[in-house]
Formats: C-alpha cells, sequence, structure tokens
C-alpha cells in the first residue's frame, strides 16, 4: 500500500476510482464501501481512498473533546489489511473546511485523479458545511463526467451501523455489539507504567496502561480480556475507572489489566488488549479486602467465560 501526505502528492497514470471519508474505527459499514472500490476498480482503474486526520470535529469544534476509535496509525493499518492500494491522508484544516464541493472537485479532484467512478457512504458527504451530498454529487457527475455510485447501510441487528453508533456502544459498555459492528475485538494499546501497587498488596498486580490522550475508552467497569504481549496472546481482566476504593479525590481513569498466569517485568513495554467481554460496572467497597474478594470472584467469572468461548 503507498500512503501519500497530502493530496497533492498523488498522482497516477491510470483513470481512478475513489471513496472519501474519514473511516474512523474501519467498521463493517465502511469495509462494504472500500471492497465495492476494490471490486469495481478491477485492472482497469486506479483505486483510491481519501481519509482526512486530523478528525473534522475535532477542529471545528475546538472546545468540545473528540475520541477516537482508532489512532491514525490503528486506521492505516485496519484499512492497509482490506487491500487497499493508495491511501491519501490529507490534514484537515479550517482553510481546507472552506472548500465548496464543486471547486473540491474542480481545483483538486477532477484535474488531478481524472475520476471515472466516485463510491459513497449511505451518509456520505463532503465539502463546505456538508453541501456534498449525494444528490448534490449526482447533478455534479453530469458535468465532471464520473459515474457515482451509492453504497447501501451496513446494517447489524437490524441496526445502522456508524462510528458514532460504535463509540456510544462502547461507552455504554455494549462490547459485544461494538465488535460485531467493528467486525474485530475493540483495542487499547499502549506502554506499561508505574501505578500505585496496590494490585501486589491483594495478590492481583496489574499493569497500568498510558493510552492515547484521544483514544476512546470504553466504559468504567471490569471486562474479560486478551492481551498481546510480543505476539504472545494472554487471558486477563481489565479494570477502567477512577479507582474509588482505593483514592477517593482520583478524576483520571485508570487502565489497568491483571495478566493471568504471568510473571514477567514489562514496565516500559507496549502492549495491546483487547476487549471481550464487560463483567461488570464499577464499584467502590469499604475496604481492600471486600475489593480483594470481589476481584477473586472476577477471576472466577471471566475463567468461565473464556472456558465457555473455547467450547463454543
Amino acid at each position: 500500500m503507498k500512503i501519500y501526505s497530502f493530496i497533492d502528492e498523488f498522482s497516477s497514470l491510470f483513470p481512478c476510482i475513489l471513496t472519501i471519508g474519514i473511516f474512523d474505527g474501519v467498521h463493517m459499514g465502511h469495509k462494504k464501501i472500500i471492497q465495492n472500490l476494490i471490486l469495481s476498480a478491477e485492472k482497469k482503474y486506479c483505486p483510491v481512498l481519501i481519509t482526512f486526520h486530523p478528525h473534522p470535529k475535532e477542529i471545528l469544534n475546538p472546545g468540545k473533546k473528540f475520541f477516537y476509535l482508532n489512532t491514525i496509525s490503528e486506521r492505516i493499518y485496519n484499512l492497509k489489511k482490506i487491500g487497499i492500494e493508495h491511501l491519501i491522508v490529507h490534514p484537515f484544516s479550517i482553510n481546507f473546511s472552506k472548500l465548496s464541493t464543486k471547486k473540491f472537485l474542480n481545483k483538486i479532484l477532477h484535474s488531478q485523479f481524472r475520476i471515472k467512478q466516485i463510491i459513497t457512504g449511505h451518509d456520505s458527504h463532503i465539502g463546505k458545511n456538508r453541501d456534498g451530498s449525494y444528490e448534490e454529487l449526482k447533478k455534479l457527475s453530469h458535468i465532471y463526467g464520473f459515474k457515482l455510485y451509492q453504497v447501501e447501510a451496513y446494517k447489524l441487528n437490524k441496526r445502522i451501523v456508524s462510528s458514532t453508533d460504535i463509540r456510544k456502544s462502547l461507552l455504554l459498555g455494549n462490547i459485544q455489539w461494538a465488535n460485531q459492528a467493528l467486525g474485530y475485538l475493540y483495542t487499547l494499546s499502549g506502554n506499561v507504567i508505574k501505578g500505585k501497587g496496590i494490585g501486589k498488596t491483594i495478590q492481583f498486580p496489574t499493569a497500568n496502561l498510558q493510552i492515547d490522550s484521544k483514544k476512546l475508552i470504553p466504559k468504567n467497569g471490569v471486562y474479560a480480556v486478551k492481551i498481546n504481549y510480543l505476539d504472545n496472546i494472554y487471558q486477563g481482566m481489565l479494570n477502567i475507572g477512577f479507582n474509588p476504593t482505593i483514592d477517593q479525590q482520583n478524576q483520571k481513569i485508570n487502565v489497568e489489566v491483571h495478566i493471568f498466569n504471568f510473571f514477567e517485568n514489562i514496565y516500559g513495554k507496549k502492549i495491546e488488549i483487547s476487549i471481550i467481554h464487560m463483567i461488570r460496572e464499577e464499584k467502590k467497597f469499604n475496604t481492600l479486602q471486600e475489593l480483594k474478594k470481589q476481584i477473586e470472584k472476577d477471576e472466577i467469572n471471566i475463567k468461565k467465560f473464556f472456558s465457555c468461548e473455547n467450547k463454543n
């Protein structure tokens, strides 16, 4: 896969088929669009995907926090797995947002890409104020001589899959639906940093993760997870939350994982956690002993969950 940092970097000897979007999460709906792009291109045309970073919502609403399903490196990795040949990751800015759909097509895409076809999602919009709806693009397609194909919405249990809905599901703790909609397990990754060491005192040592500040962290609670460390997979339990039993004043969300049957020192090392199932929500206990008893129950429940999963 060839990656370009700006639209102007791209050139092709062949006419192009194009799709444009953010593709945060690279979920099942996105995959449907991209598969159409690849199949439509065949050998005659050059398939190109344009994505943007940062997300327009982050630039146009700077006062409002925005969290990603994928870091940019994760997005690129997921797009590469699908088989994209040419990927343009163009910087999104205030100035860029002011381009109308017509100027976007005329000044950038039409002359540079020699578009034969644009493939859009069911709710795709491009250009200033998102004025480039499917209907608007259809009108412009006659002017510029390209075909336009709209991919129908991908539905899961009669529910339209979208990045927004996946974010909502993760924040509600509905991990199963989010994972199905993504087509893979939602992951958190980062370097292991030193915590307060409380886990060791109750025989449940944890690895505390330093997560990208813009990565969406699911609902506070305890989860069954799989951990990838140096390409070895381990089972474990993840705790997301404020540790209210230990520090009632804490305002920072902690992400810490207890890895079953694991005894290595991994401070400073990178690990990846795939979140599979929510066991319970975060709860405050009166004593560390009460917390330990609950964690023991959590461990039993998670091991039962993995045992049942393996049988299936």
